[in-house]
C-alpha cells in the first residue's frame, strides 16, 4: 500500500470541482454534450461508494492496490481538466473587462459553430469517462463492497467536537520520572568513567517510544542550566564550535560508522571538563560505536501510564468519568499501541473528536491492526490515525512527504502551498481560505502529526515515523530527492517533486524529472538560510518551465545565479505559487501578468530587482505579494484592483492612489513608501489605516530633505493605525512634532517602535507610557538637544514604572543631543526594570551620565560619543565603573570611537563574556586578563597606546574562558606575557596590522591547546613561530604580509600539523617566485589559497602533488603567475577558482581552448572571477 489511502480525499475535491459554477456552466451552456457531466458524476459516485472497502483491502490484495493507483491517476487528470476549463473561463472574463468593445467580439469562448477548445475538452472528458467506466467495471471482479464507513473517507468531517487547542500540554511526561532523574543525575555527575572526553550518554529505544521527548525534558531541567555554560540541541549535520563547558544533545542518530563518529567527536574533545553529550538512537550499535559511558535502555511504558497519555489526548484530561462507556474500549485500544507514546497521542487525538462507542469500536476492530508490515517501519496505530482522519486533512498530510526527515517547515508557507494545490475547502464564504488552512494545520498539530521544533519555536517538524507514514501514503505521486543524486527513479505518475539543494545544480540532476510530465509541484529545500551562493543554470530553468505546464507551485528561491526568467513563465497558466526569493533576478517578464491563477508571489531579498511589470493588476487572484528588502524603483500601479490581495509588503504612494490602498483589506506587514507625494492631507485618510485591524507591522516612510513640516504632520495624523498594531516604524518624517495619537492610548499594543530620520522633531512623545513596548529605536533626531521627563511620561511621578516592559533601547545619530536628564532617584529607580540592551551610537555631543540602575542589563554599546568622557576621579566614579558596578549582570560591552572613555582595570567585570574595543580608551596601556574571569571573546582594535596583554601567573586559574582573540591595528603593541599566554580554550587568534609585534606568544603548542584558527596579516617584524611550533589541533592558518615569517617558512614545521585543513599564503611583493616547497605543507590540507602573491611565477608541482587530500585551490591576484604546473594538479581536486589580477593563468585556463585546459578538465567545478566555466 503506497499512496492510495488518500484517494477518498481526492474524490472529495473532485466532487467539489464538478459543482463549481464554471464547470456547470461549461457543460450546461451547450459547450459539451449535456450527458457528459451526469455520466462523469455517476461514475465517480460509483467508485466513491467502494473506496472505503478498497482502502482496507489494498493492504492484503495487490490487485486492489493497483486499481486504486489507477483511479487516483484518473482523478488527477480530471482535476487538471477542470482546472483548464475554469482557467479559460476566468481568462475570458478578465480579458472582457480589460479589452475594447471590438476585441470582445473575438472572445475565444463566444457562441460559435465550431470551437477548438470545446472539441479538445470534449475529447479529454470523454477519455476520463472511459477510464472511469473501465475502472468501475473492475469493482465486481475485485469483490469491492459498498459501505458508509465510520469517520473517514468522503464526508468524513468531524463535527461533534473540535480540539480545544492547537498544542497538548506536555509539561508532564508520563511514566518517565525515573528515567528522567537517572539521566539528569548522569549529566550532573563528574564521576562517570569514560574512555571519551566529553562523556557520551545514550538513550536507546525503538521509534515512537519517547526518546526525544525524554531528552527534551532533561535538556530543559533547571539543574542543567546551572551545571553547563552552554546547552545546544543540534542535528548531527550542523556545525558546532565548542567554547566552554557544554551539554550537547544529538537527537535521532542513525550512523554506525566509527570513523564518521570520530570526525564528529574530535572538536568536542576540546571542551571543558564535565562537558556531556546526550544521544538518542534506535540502535544499540550506535551507542557502542560512540563508546558511550552509559547506555540507558528506554522500556515500554506501563499499561497505566499508557492509559494516562491516551486519556489526556482523547478526553482532554486523565479522568474519563464524563465518558465511562468509552473507557473499556479505550483501554483495549491502548493495549494494541504496545506502549508507544507517539501512537497513543495520535490515536487519542483522533478519538477526541469522536463521541460514540460505535466509532471507537470500529477503530478497535479495524483490520489495519493485523496488516502485514515486513520492514516494521510503519506502526499500525499510526496508519489507523491517518485512515480515520477527515478526508480534507489526509491530502494535506500526505503532501508533507515532500519534506525530508528533521526538516523544519513554516506554517504560513505550508498553508500557501496547500492553497496552491487546491487542498483547502471553504464551507463558509465569509472565512478566508488562509484561515481554513490554519485550522487544518492546527488540527494536524493537535493530533500530533506535526510538532513544534525544539530548536526553532517558529517552525515545525514531523516525527520520523510520521514522515515515513506520509511517504508511505503518498506513494509514487510524491517524490523527494535527497543528496546530490539524480532523480532517476521518479515515476511518470509523480505530481509533486521536492529536492534538497546543493550549491551547484547540474543540468543532469533533473534529467529524469521530465518523465513526470504532469508535475504540479517543484520545490527546492534546504541550504537557503546558510547564505551560500547557490547556482542553477539558465538552461535548467528554461527546460523546467517549458516541459511542466501543469505546475501549481514553483520555487527557485535561493539561486542567486538566476538573473532573469524566460517569457515561457507566462505559459504556466495554472501556477498559483511562485517563489523567487533571494534570487539575482532584475525584472520579471511581462508575461508574468498572464498568470491569472497566481495567488502567491514571493520576491523577498531579491537585491537586484529593479521593477515589476506594469500590468500586475491583471493578476486578479493574487493574494500575497512580498518584495521586502528589494531595490525596486519602478513601482507597480493600479494595485487597488487586486481585490483579493491580503499581503503587500510595500505600497508606493503617488499622491492619488491612497484610495486604492483603502480598498485593500491587508494583513501582516505593510510599508508605505514616498509619502512626500501626498500633497493633500485628506488623501491620506483615504488609505483607511485605522480600520486595517489585521495589520501587525507598519512602516511609514518619506524621502529625505522634505521641508513642508505642517503638511507632513497633517498627513501623519491621518495615518493613525488600528490599535491592534504590534510594530511601527516611521522614517524621514519632516514634521516638528509627532502626532497626537502617540499619546492617546492608540499604541497600547505596540511591541516594537522605530523612529528614524525625523530630523526636525525637537521633542519626543511620552513613550514611557506605552505598556507593551519591548524594543525602542530612536535615530536621526537632529533637533533634539535634551531628553527629559516628557520622554518618561507627561507626569512621570504618576507612572509606577516608566518603560515597564522595555528590553532594548537604542539611540543613534543624534547630532545635537547633549543631555539625558531626569534621573531623579524616584524615576530612575523605577524606570527600565527589564532593560537588557542599551545602545548609544553616534551622539557626538552627549555628555554627563547615563542611567545607573538597570538591574537586567546584559549588553551595553557606546559608539561615537566623543564627549562622553570618564571623570578622572577614582575608578568607581568613572562612567563605565558606575554602570558596571551597579549592574553586575552585563555580559557584552562594546566601546567604539570613544577615545576619552576610560576602561577601568578593576574588579567590575564578573559577568562579562564579550568585550569589543575599537578606536577607544586611549588611556589603556596594558590589558590585564585577571579582571575578566568569564571573558570569551576579546576584540582590541585601534588602541593607539596599548603595549601588552597580560595574564599573570597567579591569575591563570581564573582565566579559562577565552575563545576568541582579535588584536587589530594597535601600532604600539609589542608583546604578550613572557613565558606564554595561557588560554586553554582559545579557538581563534587573529592578529593584523601590529607593526611592532616581534613574536607570537611563547609555548603556543602547550598553552593554546584548543587553537583551531590562526590568522596573521601585516605583522612585518614577526620572524618565526615560537619554540615548539604551533598547536597540534590547528585547522586554519592564514599568513599574509609577514615578510620575515614567510622568509623562514622552511622552519615552520607545518608537516607535523595533521589537523591542518586550510592554508592561505599572501606574499605581497616578497621575493617568492615558487610555492610551496616539497614537504612544506601537510598531506591533510584540503584547501590552498594563493592571495596577492605578486611575484609568484609558478606553483611548485612537488609541493602540490603530494597534497593527496587537496580539494579546493584558489588563486587570487597573482599577476605574474605563468600557468599551472606541467605535471598537473592533484587528482583529488574538486574545486578551482581563479580571480582578480591573474591575466596569464586565466587566459591559459579558458575552457577547451586554453593551453592549460587539459590540466583542469577533470575538476568538477572551475570558476573564473566567480563565473562557472565547468
Amino acid at each position: 500500500m503506497a499512496g492510495e489511502l488518500v484517494l477518498s480525499a481526492f474524490l472529495g475535491v473532485a466532487f467539489d470541482r464538478l459543482a463549481s459554477p464554471e464547470i456547470v456552466n461549461f457543460f450546461r451552456g451547450g459547450k459539451l454534450k449535456d450527458d457528459l457531466l451526469k455520466k462523469l458524476k455517476i461514475k465517480m459516485l460509483s467508485i466513491n461508494a467502494v473506496v472505503n472497502d478498497a482502502e482496507k483491502k489494498q493492504m492484503t490484495d495487490p490487485n486492489v492496490k493497483a486499481w486504486l493507483v489507477e483511479v487516483k491517476d484518473v482523478v488527477y487528470d480530471a482535476e487538471d481538466t477542470f482546472d483548464e476549463i475554469e482557467t479559460e473561463a476566468s481568462k475570458t472574463k478578465l480579458e472582457a473587462e480589460f479589452e475594447t468593445t471590438s476585441s470582445k467580439v473575438r472572445n475565444f469562448l463566444a457562441n460559435a459553430s465550431v470551437n477548438p477548445f470545446e472539441i479538445k475538452m470534449e475529447s479529454r472528458v470523454q477519455g476520463i469517462l472511459n477510464n472511469l467506466e473501465y475502472l468501475a467495471s473492475q469493482v465486481e471482479l475485485l469483490e469491492l463492497k459498498k459501505g458508509s464507513g465510520v469517520g473517514y473517507g468522503v464526508g468524513g468531517h468531524s463535527s461533534q467536537r473540535l480540539p480545544s487547542s492547537s498544542l497538548v500540554d506536555e509539561s508532564v511526561i508520563y511514566g518517565r520520572d525515573d528515567d528522567k532523574e537517572k539521566i539528569t543525575k548522569l549529566l550532573l555527575s563528574d564521576d562517570i568513567e569514560s574512555v571519551n572526553h566529553p562523556s557520551v550518554i545514550t538513550i536507546v529505544g525503538m521509534g515512537g517510544l519517547g526518546k526525544t521527548t525524554l531528552a527534551q525534558h532533561v535538556y530543559n531541567d533547571e539543574r542543567t542550566d546551572d551545571q553547563f555554560d552552554l546547552k545546544t540541541w543540534v542535528c548531527v549535520s550542523e556545525e558546532f564550535d565548542v567554547k566552554r563547558k557544554f551539554l550537547l544533545v544529538l537527537d535521532d542518530v542513525w550512523n554506525e560508522n566509527k570513523s564518521n563518529w570520530e570526525v564528529l567527536r574530535t572538536p568536542f574533545s576540546y571542551g571543558a571538563p564535565g562537558s556531556k553529550i546526550l544521544v538518542t538512537t534506535r540502535s544499540e550499535r550506535v551507542a557502542l560505536t560512540m563508546r558511550s559511558a552509559q547506555i540507558h535502555h528506554l522500556k515500554e511504558l506501563t499499561e497505566e501510564d499508557c492509559w494516562r497519555i491516551f486519556a489526556t489526548h482523547a478526553f482532554g484530561k486523565e479522568d474519563c468519568n464524563a465518558n465511562p462507556s468509552l473507557e473499556s474500549i479505550g483501554r483495549k485500544i491502548v493495549t494494541k499501541c504496545k506502549g508507544l507514546p507517539l501512537a497513543l497521542k495520535a490515536l487519542g487525538g483522533l478519538l477526541y473528536t469522536k463521541l460514540s462507542p460505535e466509532e471507537w469500536e470500529s477503530i478497535l476492530t479495524s483490520d489495519i491492526w493485523s496488516m502485514p508490515n515486513d520492514d516494521n517501519s510503519i506502526i499500525p496505530a499510526l496508519i489507523l490515525s491517518y485512515h480515520y482522519l477527515p478526508s480534507h486533512l489526509k491530502r494535506c498530510f500526505s503532501y508533507c512527504s515532500l519534506f525530508p526527515k528533521d526538516y523544519e517547515f513554516d506554517m504560513e508557507d505550508l498553508v500557501l502551498l496547500w492553497m496552491a494545490e487546491n487542498f483547502l475547502q471553504i464551507s463558509d464564504k465569509d472565512k478566508r481560505i488562509e484561515d481554513v488552512g490554519n485550522e487544518y494545520f492546527h488540527d494536524l498539530l493537535s493530533r500530533c502529526f506535526f510538532q513544534q521544533s525544539s530548536s526553532n519555536k517558529t517552525c515545525f517538524v514531523m516525527h520520523d515515523l510520521l514522515n515515513d507514514l506520509a511517504k508511505f501514503v503518498s506513494g509514487e505521486f510524491c517524490f523527494r530527492l535527497e543528496g546530490d543524486d539524480e532523480a532517476q527513479s521518479i515515476a511518470t505518475k509523480t505530481r509533486h517533486f521536492s529536492y534538497l539543494r546543493i550549491q551547484f545544480e547540474l543540468l543532469k540532476r533533473f534529467d529524469s524529472v521530465y518523465k513526470a510530465d504532469r508535475l504540479r509541484t517543484f520545490l527546492p529545500l534546504g541550504l537557503y538560510y546558510q547564505r551560500l551562493y547557490l547556482w542553477m543554470s539558465s538552461k535548467t530553468v528554461q527546460d523546467l518551465l517549458s516541459t511542466n505546464k501543469w505546475l501549481r507551485s514553483l520555487s527557485f528561491s535561493g539561486y542567486m545565479s538566476i538573473r532573469e526568467l524566460p517569457d515561457s513563465i507566462g505559459n504556466l497558466k495554472y501556477l498559483r505559487y511562485l517563489n523567487l526569493s533571494r534570487t539575482g533576478i532584475k525584472k520579471l517578464p511581462d508575461s508574468t501578468c498572464q498568470l491569472y491563477n497566481l495567488q502567491t508571489l514571493k520576491l523577498n531579498e531579491c537585491k537586484s530587482l529593479e521593477e515589476l511589470p506594469l500590468d500586475m493588476y491583471r493578476l486578479i487572484n493574487l493574494r500575497h505579494l512580498n518584495f521586502a528588502k528589494t531595490s525596486l524603483h519602478k513601482k507597480p500601479i493600479h494595485l487597488g484592483k487586486l481585490r483579493n490581495l491580503q499581503t503587500l509588503t510595500s505600497f508606493y504612494v503617488s499622491g492619488s492612489n491612497m484610495k486604492e490602498l483603502g480598498q485593500l483589506n491587508l494583513r501582516g506587514q505593510l510599508a508605505l513608501v514616498e509619502l512626500q507625494n501626498v500633497v493633500i492631507p485628506m488623501n491620506a485618510a483615504e488609505a483607511n489605516m485605522e480600520n486595517k485591524k489585521c495589520l501587525e507591522i507598519l512602516e511609514l516612510g518619506w524621502s529625505e530633505n522634505n521641508e513642508d513640516s505642517l503638511n507632513e504632520r497633517a498627513v501623519l495624523e491621518k495615518l493613525k493605525p488600528h490599535k491592534n498594531l504590534k510594530n511601527l516604524t516611521i522614517r524621514n518624517y519632516g514634521g516638528t512634532k509627532l502626532p497626537d495619537w502617540f499619546a492617546d492610548g492608540s499604541l497600547s499594543t505596540i511591541v516594537s517602535l522605530e523612529l528614524s530620520g525625523c530630523k526636525y522633531c525637537f521633542s519626543l512623545p511620552p513613550l514611557g507610557q506605552l505598556p507593551s513596548l519591548k524594543k525602542l529605536s530612536i535615530s536621526g533626531f537632529d533637533a533634539i538637544v535634551a531628553i527629559g521627563s516628557q520622554f518618561f511620561g507627561n507626569n512621570s511621578s504618576s507612572i509606577a514604572q516608566p518603560f515597564g516592559s522595555l528590553e532594548i533601547l537604542k539611540f543613534e545619530n543624534m547630532a545635537a543631543w547633549e543631555e539625558w536628564c531626569c534621573f531623579e532617584d524616584h524615576i530612575e529607580a523605577a524606570a527600565f526594570p527589564y532593560l537588557q540592551e542599551l545602545h548609544i551610537e553616534n551622539c557626538p555631543k552627549l555628555k554627563g551620565q547615563l542611567p545607573q540602575h538597570l538591574p537586567c542589563l546584559t549588553e551595553l554599546v557606546i559608539n561615537g560619543c566623543h564627549q562622553l568622557a570618564s571623570s578622572r576621579g577614582s575608578i568607581p566614579d568613572s562612567l563605565l565603573g558606575k554602570i558596571l558596578i551597579n549592574n553586575p549582570s552585563v555580559e557584552r560591552l562594546s566601546i567604539i570611537n570613544c577615545p576619552d572613555v576610560e576602561l577601568p582595570m578593576y574588579n567590575c567585570y564578573a559577568s562579562l563574556k564579550q568585550l569589543y574595543l575599537a578606536d577607544s580608551c586611549d588611556s589603556l596601556r596594558s590589558f590585564s586578563l585577571n579582571f575578566f574571569p568569564k571573558l570569551q571573546d576579546l576584540h582590541l582594535e585601534g588602541c593607539k597606546y596599548l603595549e601588552t596583554l597580560s595574564n599573570s601567573e597567579e591569575g591563570q586559574e581564573f582565566f579559562t574562558s577565552l575563545n576568541l582573540l582579535d588584536i587589530w591595528t594597535c601600532p604600539k603593541f609589542v608583546s604578550f606575557d613572557k613565558g606564554g599566554f595561557s588560554a586553554p580554550k582559545l579557538q581563534r587568534c587573529f592578529i593584523r596590522d601590529t607593526v611592532n609585534l616581534k613574536s607570537l606568544p611563547e609555548q603556543m603548542h602547550s598553552l593554546l591547546l584548543s587553537l583551531a584558527q590562526l590568522i596573521l596579516i601585516d605583522c612585518p617584524l614577526v620572524e618565526s613561530f615560537p619554540e615548539g611550533g604551533l598547536p597540534a589541533k590547528l585547522k586554519y592558518l592564514t599568513i599574509t604580509g609577514c615578510s620575515k615569517l614567510i622568509a623562514s617558512r622552511m622552519d615552520w614545521g607545518l608537516c607535523r600539523l595533521h589537523s591542518l585543513q586550510y592554508f592561505c599564503i599572501g606574499c605581497g611583493d616578497d621575493n617568492v617566485e615558487s610555492f610551496p616547497e616539497e614537504r612544506l605543507l601537510p598531506t591533510s590540507l584540503s584547501t590552498l589559497n594563493f592571495r596577492a602573491c605578486w611575484n609568484l611565477k609558478s606553483i611548485n608541482h612537488k609541493g602540490v602533488l603530494c597534497l593527496t587530500s587537496l580539494k579546493n585551490l584558489i588563486i587570487q591576484d597573482c599577476p605574474n603567475l605563468q600557468g599551472l604546473p606541467d605535471e598537473g594538479l592533484p587528482r583529488s581536486l574538486s574545486f578551482l577558482h581563479i580571480m582578480d589580477s591573474c591575466p596569464l593563468v586565466k587566459q591559459r585556463c579558458q575552457k577547451e581552448k586554453g593551453e592549460d585546459w587539459h590540466k583542469i578538465a577533470h575538476i568538477p567545478r572551475v570558476l573564473i572571477d566567480g563565473k562557472i566555466i565547468s
